[in-house]
């Protein structure tokens, strides 16, 4: 009993130290874009380039440590959720979805892994100006051996995980995981804002990513692949500066967030 006891009390901790590393990424994510609007420097707001831009101090290094482990937690945990179900969703029909909604959500910390484990390794090429050479080589590959319906597939899945973002921040679909009683009122009301503009923002960016990658599928031409950063390019040059400052302002607010979910994580119903 006092072995189980332990081993769910770790389990419990990798959600907690998942939420802090994810935290840490979206908030220097928004911080970046909005240096790169303010022309303080170009680019690199992208889970990538962030890591290329860390790995050139020391300091860095360790952060990129700190994130790589901290992720792999919340990826862990997101599909121990979604297997052992803590929640109580259930297996029916609504269940199903809102439990492969959950393995759906970890796409993009499964390529933050990926990234920060190659530039720990020193076998990536990622370059910090948030251009997205790699993935485009990759499409690329793909298109050639494959065909274009794999990488359409890829751009639907971004989308999905897009309408899932936005629909977990206007249902407040995050409150069950959230002890939200053990803050303030005032601090109640300010967490929803943050979590409402956080998953917007990040249901926006997932959601232009996701629809280049199937055009890129559709028209059989790589060159179309956008990452996090050219998806904030694309929002500055096509919809508007304001547009792009809230959008960077919303993702720092998604970093906060996290933070907060990560002090006052709920592990179930309870």
């Amino acid at each position: 009993m006092e072995s189980t006891r332990n081993k769910r009390t770790i389990i419990h901790y990798l959600p907690v130290y998942g939420c802090i590393a994810t935290g840490i990424i979206y908030g220097a994510i928004g911080v970046i874009a909005m240096l790169s609007f303010l022309k303080v420097r170009h680019g690199g707001a992208d889970e990538s380039s962030l890591m290329a831009i860390l790995d050139e101090y020391v300091i860095g290094k360790i952060i990129i440590w700190v994130i790589l482990l901290g992720t792999l937690c919340y990826v862990l945990w997101r599909f121990y959720e979604a297997v052992t179900d803590p929640y109580d969703y259930g297996k029916n029909f609504k269940g199903i979805i809102k439990r492969t909604g959950i393995a759906l959500s970890t796409i993009a910390d499964i390529l933050i892994v990926y990234a920060a484990v190659r530039v720990l390794l020193g076998t990536s090429h990622y370059q910090t100006d948030g251009q997205p050479r790699e993935e485009r080589e990759m499409v690329q590959k793909m298109l050639q051996h494959y065909g274009q319906w794999p990488v359409i597939s890829i751009g639907v899945i971004y989308a999905a995980t897009a309408v899932i973002q936005l629909f977990y921040g206007i249902t407040r679909g995050y409150r069950e995981r959230v002890d939200i009683e053990r803050f303030s009122p005032f601090f109640r009301k300010l967490l929803h804002v943050l979590a409402w503009l956080g998953y917007l923002a990040r249901g926006i960016i997932l959601g232009i990513i996701g629809f280049f990658f199937v055009k890129a599928g559709v028209v059989e031409n790589a060159g179309y692949v956008v990452n996090t950063d050219q998806a904030f390019d694309f929002v500055g040059d096509h919809i508007g500066h304001v547009y792009f400052i809230f959008v960077a302002i919303a993702t720092i607010c998604y970093g906060v967030f996290m933070f907060a979910q990560g002090i006052a994580y709920d592990v179930d119903e309870d």
